[in-house]
């Protein structure tokens, strides 16, 4: 099957694809159309400018007129015609199949490389003296190709960095600043007892030790 088969339309084929697919010269396909539809026996679509169209069961009817004449000893039918038609309704459904999937296969491809990158790591230690974790917890990171995000849902709490090491340090440094802070309120408010209350189910405080955030 050739590339200029593989363009045909399969409802309706110009006088190049009888050509193609009957095996005989352009022009004594369009002699024979000719002949074939002064005689009634073929109907032609025309479109302007001058353009004309044969239906696919018009092959069959070219073939005998063909092979019914002297010349056709000249010229031979090359191949079985519904065959090709067949053929070629197939490819064309095929290809189209395979455009989809391409199609598809690049928009799949693209969101991978331009989705951001997650990882999970886990914390056990804050960077200040008398403050200690009660259990290490998970510290979501992601990438959009720029810059890092740390996320701690168990504390509800992001912090930023220039890398996945930056931004899970700045993390822990804004839990213990937040837990700080906010016990060193003498008189806090509704939400930020409440805030504080969460921060203490994850932070425990050495009462003896009092140390700065480096």
């Amino acid at each position: 099957m050739t590339a200029r088969e593989l363009e045909m339309d399969a409802d309706r084929l110009s006088p190049t694809d009888a050509s193609s697919l009957l095996g005989l010269p352009y022009e004594l396909v369009l002699r024979y159309v000719h002949e074939l539809e002064r005689q009634g026996l073929l109907t032609v679509q025309r479109e302007k400018p001058g353009r004309l169209f044969l239906s696919p069961a018009d092959l069959d009817l070219l073939r005998r007129h063909h092979e019914e004449r002297p010349v056709a000893s000249k010229f031979k039918v090359e191949g079985d015609v519904d065959q090709h038609r067949y053929t070629l309704r197939d490819l064309k459904t095929l290809a189209s199949t395979l455009e989809a999937m391409t199609r598809l296969a690049r928009a799949r491809i693209k969101a991978l490389t331009q989705g951001p990158a997650s990882s999970t790591t886990w914390i056990s230690t804050l960077p200040v003296v008398g403050l200690t974790l009660r259990k290490p917890i998970p510290v979501s990171v992601v990438s959009d190709g720029k810059a890092f995000s740390a996320f701690c849902a168990d504390a509800g709490s992001t912090a930023s960095g220039r890398n996945r090491r930056e931004a899970v340090r700045a993390l822990r440094k804004l839990l213990a600043a937040e837990f700080v802070y906010l016990g060193q309120l003498a008189s806090p408010s509704e939400e930020e007892g409440e805030r504080l209350a969460d921060l203490q189910r994850l932070i425990l405080r050495d009462e003896g030790e009092r140390g700065e955030i480096p």
